[in-house]
């Protein structure tokens, strides 16, 4: 694409018009003026930079980290960032232009391929936002699938995902109700739910089956899927979630990676990307962009999604996390996660919390705290603990992943003795 600028005449007239002199009238109120001096430090070297950096860096505090409730703090290989940075995949940013862009299109190839595997799903597409968006363009599409407008949520869905889906029903006039019948487009249940709970919704799935409505599996910690049955076994049309536990660090809420994967029989619906490999005239493996479901270029009527794009840096670095880690290494994260969880629970239990879970869980659960749960939470921070995540009526949100080791579990009881 050509850059072609304005002319000097061109920018003359829109001064003009909006009744400015010059470019610098325009930004006189977010810019101090230019000869005013500017409260900087003395120049450096790179060398003393790195130093005073450095510097300020010790003053940061490292917490042992005991909070998930949607951002889990798994280890990252050091090799990931590495791999992510190489030249093959940072082809072409457009993978429209296919030839151009193979490395783009092979990594978004892979990245549905293990999302297929994890889910136990036909299709997936190369990612979406995040899994709250995710678990909305899920329910668009469904809407668009069945012409029915009516959503049931099952509680103890995470409550920022519910937010966002009420967001996208308001604008796209679909309701959320509390039960299943003819009108129902979709049946939602996060497994493991916002309590940590994980079960076998099999049983769900036959109502929402029975009801002729669709039924929608929410996955907010992934790893779970190394352990637990896949979704597609007990019943799923759409397994939608959170990739960030994937080779992505909590950064302070993002970015994120959202993915959707379905039955074969929905392919057409699927909001997003999709990459297929093919061959060439000469035989050649190829990637290419296909079934362009959401129609925006040519039937806009027909969309089921304005989604034009996707998460592709953060999708390539759950690539390289998967295939790094491969299926015994994410097995491993996953029995970490839960056993640690487990011996926490347990410990916990012997110290007067309740422990609220009705279900099994898998690597968080929520606890009824002996003493206000606000006291118990300051204390822990005191000795360098986030104790978890307090939810009101003096309950908390605890997790652990592989990252939490025996020692940490141990320093998180002592303090809440002390507490």
């Amino acid at each position: 694409m050509n850059y072609i600028p304005i002319t000097e005449n061109d920018r003359n007239s829109m001064l003009k018009q909006i009744g400015v002199e010059s470019i610098n009238d325009l930004l006189k109120d977010v810019r101090p003026p230019l000869n005013d001096e500017l409260n900087l430090p003395k120049p450096m070297s790179e060398f003393e930079i790195r130093q005073h950096m450095q510097e300020m860096a010790k003053k940061n505090t490292v917490l042992a980290n005991f909070v998930g409730a949607g951002s889990y703090d798994h280890y990252i290989p050091s090799a990931l960032n590495h791999i992510l940075g190489r030249g093959e995949f940072s082809t072409g940013y457009t993978p429209y232009q296919a030839e151009a862009s193979q490395g783009t299109l092979q990594a978004m190839y892979e990245f549905q391929s293990f999302v297929c595997l994890l889910t136990g799903m036909d299709i997936s597409n190369a990612s979406l936002y995040d899994g709250a968006s995710a678990l909305a363009e899920a329910a668009l599409l469904c809407s668009s699938y069945n012409g029915r407008n009516r959503i049931y949520v099952r509680d103890r869905l995470h409550p920022h995902y519910l937010q966002v889906l009420k967001t996208y029903c308001n604008a796209a006039n679909l309701e959320i109700t509390d039960k299943i019948d003819e009108k129902t487009s979709c049946v939602i249940a996060q497994n493991p739910d916002f309590h940590g709970n994980a079960e076998n919704l099999a049983h769900l799935a036959d109502q929402a089956h029975k009801a002729g409505a669709l039924f929608v599996v929410c996955v907010v910690e992934p790893t779970s899927l190394a352990i637990l049955r896949a979704p597609a076994d007990y019943g799923a049309d759409i397994v939608v979630g959170e990739g960030q536990s994937f080779g992505i660090p909590v950064n302070f809420g993002g970015p994120c990676l959202g993915f959707l994967a379905t039955r074969d029989f929905l392919l057409k619906k699927i909001p997003g990307r999709i990459c297929g490999m093919t061959v060439d005239s000469k035989g050649n493996k190829g990637f290419v962009l296909t079934f362009q479901a959401r129609e925006q270029h040519i039937r806009r009527e027909r969309a089921t999604s304005n989604i034009t794009t996707n998460q592709g840096l953060m999708a390539l670095a759950a690539t390289v996390y998967l295939a790094l880690m491969g299926r015994n290494g994410l097995r491993t994260v996953a029995s970490l996660s839960y056993a640690r969880a487990h011996s926490l629970q347990q410990k916990l239990q012997g110290l007067g919390f309740k422990i609220l879970n009705d279900r099994p869980f898998y690597n968080e659960f929520l606890a009824q705290t002996p003493k206000p749960a606000a006291k118990i939470l300051s204390k822990l921070s005191e000795n360098g603990i986030q104790g978890g995540l307090e939810i009101g009526q003096d309950r908390i949100l605890v997790c652990c992943t592989e990252t939490n080791t025996a020692q940490d579990i141990e320093r998180y009881v002592s303090a809440v003795r002390e507490s």
